[in-house]
């Protein structure tokens, strides 16, 4: 199966996006004046378009003191931060805050994108808050580390288990010691079929983090346009047109993305770029077979314009499908070595069963092999079990 040529709507695309995320967005140019906001900045402040940032939103007739955006375009390197804001309506809120410089073809710092999400209720924030005899200075100064961690910021979007119904799922996901670029999801189309997928975003940092929460929002949302989120191979054929690397910080991802009919009991899955799936299923002799679950596409934002193909595949009552980024088998061993692709599909088709949980004992196996405390790359792996 396969799609054709696209209609291309970048723009219009990245509009649906930025409208989309609960995340205040806004993006300056070198003088500090408001190039762009959000829907959720339009209803807070009503159009600043056209202002300076700080008088905009702070009522002020100067950049503010510790400004990350001023800091950012002196030097073009990313930052964050907590601090405070008080809205029009007299209400205060905590702000995780982020910004990054924007540049031209040429690497000339053009202007810079801020992203502001609301932490004042989280539950690290209060718990800091209340601890009345540290003074606001120190207390930002420990909310900034701790919300500075990865999976403070990638958890947020990460699904609950399913305990019932006709699907069941469950997970692992251990942040590496650094910001990665792995994120997952799955949920319901619609009464009839089920999605399920996992996004690796290439290199690590806050960057990496943004893209591929960014890639699981619009299909999380079914924002992508003209996009029949049914049949995989369209899903990426606009996903790779919407996110081309040379537009975000020269980024490109792997996707695994397949779509479960619960009526026919038929998954139609592509991969682009991405390592297999991994089937378990019970033969008629009682024994697990192990199937491997991948389609030869390209990884995605590099080409435009690239055909992508899916494939369908029956699953049986009981059977497990494990989707997984590379993070699961790029372990470094005792003696240096890589542990690799071959050897965790050779240990999940000899070890897996469906009379154990197999996530925590390949967990369990992958922390033997490694010497280090904290894995190099997110360790990820998603399980689907179809009932």
């Amino acid at each position: 199966m396969h799609i054709g040529p696209p209609t291309k709507q970048i723009e219009r695309f990245y509009e649906v996006v930025l409208n989309t995320v609960n995340d205040a967005v806004i993006v300056v140019d070198n003088d500090f004046k408001v190039t762009f906001q959000n829907k959720i900045l339009d209803q807070l402040f009503g159009s600043k378009v056209g202002e300076p940032c700080y008088k905009a939103y702070r009522g002020r007739m100067k950049p503010c003191e510790n400004c990350l955006v001023l800091e950012v375009l002196k030097d073009g390197k990313s930052r964050r931060w907590i601090t405070d804001i008080t809205l029009p309506d007299g209400n205060t809120l905590l702000l995780e805050v982020s910004s990054a410089a924007i540049k031209d073809e040429k690497g000339i710092i053009t202007g810079a994108v801020e992203v502001s999400r609301d932490v004042t209720e989280q539950k690290k924030a209060e718990a800091l808050l209340n601890k009345t005899l540290l003074d606001r200075n120190e207390v930002l100064k420990q909310l900034s580390h701790e919300l500075s961690d990865a999976a403070g910021y990638v958890k947020t979007v990460l699904p609950q288990p399913i305990r019932s119904g006709p699907l069941l799922t469950d997970w692992r996901f251990i942040p590496s010691r650094s910001l990665g670029g792995d994120t997952f999801g799955y949920h319901r189309i619609d009464d009839d079929h089920f999605a399920i997928y996992l996004v690796d975003v290439s290199g690590h940092g806050w960057a990496a983090a943004l893209l591929s929460v960014s890639v699981i929002n619009v299909l999380r949302s079914q924002s992508l346009p003209d996009t029949d989120f049914n049949q995989p191979q369209h899903v990426l054929f606009t996903l790779n047109n919407a996110f081309p690397s040379e537009k975000n910080n020269d980024l490109f991802f792997t996707i695994w993305y397949g779509v479960y009919n619960l009526h026919s009991h038929q998954l139609v899955y592509a991969s682009g770029g991405h390592p297999p799936a991994l089937l378990l299923t019970k033969t008629i002799a009682g024994d697990c077979q192990m199937d491997q679950l991948r389609t030869s596409n390209s990884i995605m934002g590099v080409e435009p314009d690239t055909t992508y193909h899916s494939r369908i595949r029956e699953i049986d009552s009981s059977s497990r499908l494990y989707v997984f980024s590379d993070g699961v088998y790029d372990i470094k061993r005792v003696d240096g070595s890589i542990w690799g692709l071959k050897n965790f599909i050779d240990f999940s088709t000899q070890s897996f069963s469906f009379d154990q949980p197999n996530l925590d004992y390949l967990l369990n196996h992958v922390q033997d092999l490694s010497p280090e405390v904290e894995l190099e790359d997110d360790f990820t792996i998603l399980e689907i079990t179809f009932k």
